[in-house]
């Protein structure tokens, strides 16, 4: 709760400033948008390693294999990745730019994934 209510402390002034810049200054307006977002991207990064070290626990209780857990974790991160830099082009009026991102992002959170679904692939070619 304190963390959303830091957060909301930097996004609702900087969304504000950002607006009132946005006509007369577009790369300030920019400038700030990318600011607020390293600030919470920052303070995120504090509670992701708690959560991570959560799920490593319950990845071991559950015997789940390291590789399969980092593959999705890695996924994970990919797709988080390319949806801060797709909404950063589009708020610099960079459609394209934003699609493509969207797009590669998707791809690549497949590409790390490809562990689990292979071991997925295998267990069901073993039952039938």
């Amino acid at each position: 709760m304190d963390g959303l209510v830091k957060i909301a402390a930097v996004c609702v002034p900087a969304a504000l400033f950002a607006g009132v810049l946005k006509r007369d200054s577009p790369a300030m307006s920019l400038l700030i948008a990318l600011a607020a977002a390293c600030v919470v991207l920052a303070s995120a990064l504090g509670a992701a390693g708690e959560l991570m070290e959560f799920v490593g626990e319950v990845a071991d209780a559950a015997d789940i294999s390291g590789t399969a857990l980092s593959a999705l974790v890695k996924a994970l991160g990919l797709a988080i990745a390319s949806r801060i830099v797709s909404d950063v082009c589009r708020d610099a009026g960079m459609g394209a730019a934003a699609t493509s991102t969207e797009l590669a992002g998707a791809a690549a959170a497949l590409w790390a994934a490809l562990p689990v679904m292979r071991a997925v692939f295998d267990t069901i070619r073993e039952l039938l």
